[in-house]
């Protein structure tokens, strides 16, 4: 068994999926929440709460939206079964799936129809 450093783990990490949903949720929570506190506290005496608030509570519904673009967007993947070669056509959202011909269970990685079992690189 083959051991890492841990300066070798931490260089290769990147912003997934779950950390930019947290993200961008976050930042939509916090400029929602400053708009709102911005319109109701400058916003009885004149037009800066409402100038300066209101920006603020559309950003903070319209951002996470715009930041999560990306998670959206679905691939197809085709090819065909890693056991009996009968071609499977499915989305990169599916992480296994059994072969309609020979029933037997297929998993999908990076875009690639693979056997159950077999080790990833």
């Amino acid at each position: 068994m083959e051991t890492k450093k841990l300066g070798d783990m931490t260089r290769g990490r990147s912003f997934d999926s779950a950390y930019g949903f947290s993200f961008a949720i976050a930042i939509g929570l916090l400029f929602f929440i400053a708009g709102l506190v911005i319109t109701l506290t400058l916003g009885e005496g004149g037009m800066l709460g409402f100038v300066f608030g209101i920006p603020l509570l559309v950003a903070g519904l319209v951002l996470p939206l715009i930041m999560m673009r990306g998670l959206f967007t679905r691939n197809d993947v085709s090819g065909a079964c890693p056991y009996c070669s009968a071609p499977i056509k499915t989305s990169d959202a599916t992480i296994r799936l059994r072969c309609v011909s020979c029933s037997r269970e297929v998993a999908v990685r990076d875009g690639k129809l693979c056997p159950v079992g077999e080790p990833t690189a």
